[in-house]
């Protein structure tokens, strides 16, 4: 037999033995096991290593930090725990390094994280705070938020979702249904109770960031399997994100997303769905910024269009030559009220049935206002309304620059703007867009469901409605 094959074998034997020794003797050897793992991170203490503002606390949880907090005398291994603190903790042996000879384990430990029964964490009634609730939980489990304001800035946990409190049980749903298709008479009141309905589940549960730090940060390698639906999130700092998404995958649904500089702020290597929210009261309501191609394209690390100046400066700079292809998935979302819709600076996107009206600010902003901006980006751009954008002699429903590529605009209606469509760069305009009145129910109260007699029903792909299908 192959002598490698037989070390990892015995490997794996001696694995399973030091497994039973620790169940057998946790207690005596917590505390030593505990000073071991935390002298990878520095000489420190817990305490300063938890109250740290940099990665090491990030580090801890990774590792289950449960196990091998020094002052938990009664915390438990289970199985999955003890398997993760042998396979990071082991050490070289026999000449072979320690993550080759204990990759069996991980992926065991992998299997074991994604085949757990996921539990429920509620808020307040388990957890005081969001945040508290989310440190806590495991990957598949999902934190669910009672309605009311809680102020905090949450970070997001790779696997963990955060859904809050939905007014609108199942049966209620069905019978709201059942109630439609029987109506004989056919008008549309201008209360729409489905329409409103859907913001009020969202109203119900508010984040407010009280004008500090981003409200939600989505950060390194979430994926879809995190969702975050049901909340009003506002108040982000200066200059800083209601969500920030960054080298991260979420489904972002069912929320109202306002007052934040950057309403939505997708950057890095991230392809998020951004899926049934409505996002108003703006400077952006949606800004996609690649960094890695702006320095390959331009080979500079200057300012364009990130959240502070010198957090571009430096975050630039530590690029190197790692490229970032994020394609985020920007669907069936009600953008208005901004300064700009959806701003796209070196990316590349999706945006499709989104309804992208009023991005003016209030009508009292004389700079540059879009519905759509496009800086050295592509995107396919599909069955959305894009009106009533900017009343300046530059503003433009949609604005595509001379370094844009491959923009494709395909069954759009756009009407009404300053400039309707502005193309410098390379644009595929479809004889399938359009440009009439929406004929929305009620835009002042933020319905923007057309009325039946609309020229943009049923005139959308697939005979669906151009805009919004909510």
């Amino acid at each position: 037999m192959n002598k490698k094959i037989i070390i990892i074998l015995i490997s794996i034997f001696s694995v399973i033995l030091i497994c039973g020794t620790i169940f057998a003797f946790q207690k005596n050897g917590q505390v030593e096991q505990n000073k071991n793992l935390l002298d990878e991170f520095g000489d420190s203490g817990f305490k300063s290593v938890q109250n740290s503002k940099d990665n090491k606390q990030e580090n801890l949880m990774d590792y289950g930090a449960q196990a091998v907090l020094v002052e938990s005398e009664k915390q438990e291994f289970n199985l999955t725990q003890t398997l993760e603190f042998l396979a990071k903790t082991g050490k070289d042996l026999f000449g072979m390094k320690r993550e080759r000879i204990f990759q069996p384990i991980n992926k065991i430990v992998e299997f074991r994280k994604k085949s757990v029964i996921s539990k429920i964490i509620k808020v307040p009634e388990d957890y005081g705070t969001i945040q508290l609730a989310i440190n806590n939980a495991n990957f598949g489990d999902t934190v669910k938020v009672s309605a009311g304001e809680y102020k905090e800035n949450i970070v997001m946990k790779k696997g963990v979702s955060l859904i809050g409190s939905n007014v609108l049980e199942e049966e209620e749903m069905e019978k709201d249904k059942e109630n439609k298709e029987n109506k004989e008479d056919s008008e549309v009141s201008e209360l729409d109770p489905a329409f409103f309905l859907r913001l009020v589940i969202a109203n119900e549960t508010i984040i407010n960031g009280e004008n500090s730090g981003n409200v939600i940060s989505f950060k390194d390698g979430i994926t879809s399997e995190t969702k975050l639906a049901n909340f009003t999130i506002k108040n982000a700092g200066e200059n800083l994100s209601g969500i920030l998404i960054e080298n991260s995958s979420p489904l972002i649904c069912d929320n109202i997303i306002m007052n934040n500089e950057y309403n939505i702020y997708i950057k890095g290597n991230s392809s998020p769905t951004i899926q049934k929210n409505s996002l108003r009261f703006g400077g952006k309501g949606i800004q996609v910024y690649n960094f890695a191609s702006e320095k390959e394209r331009e080979g500079s690390s200057q300012e364009a269009g990130a959240n502070s100046e010198t957090e571009l400066s430096s975050e630039v700079s530590e690029l190197s030559s790692v490229s970032f292809s994020g394609m985020p998935n920007i669907i069936d979302n009600l953008i208005t009220d901004n300064k700009i819709g959806i701003d796209l600076y070196y990316s590349s996107a999706t945006i499709d049935h989104n309804t992208i009206s009023y991005n003016n600010h209030y009508k009292i902003y004389l700079g540059a206002t879009f519905g759509i901006y496009m800086h050295s980006s592509s995107a396919e751009i599909s069955n959305n309304i894009i009106t009533d954008s900017g009343i300046c002699d530059l503003c433009a429903g949609v604005n595509v620059d001379e370094k844009s590529k491959n923009v494709i605009l395909d069954y759009n209606n756009i009407w009404n703007n300053k400039s309707n469509f502005v193309c410098f760069g390379e644009c595929d305009l479809k004889d399938s867009n359009i440009s009439e009145e929406p004929m929305f129910i009620n835009p002042a109260n933020w319905n923007f469901k057309l009325r039946e007699e609309s020229g943009l029903v049923g005139k959308g792909e697939e005979e669906s409605n151009v805009g919004v299908r909510w």
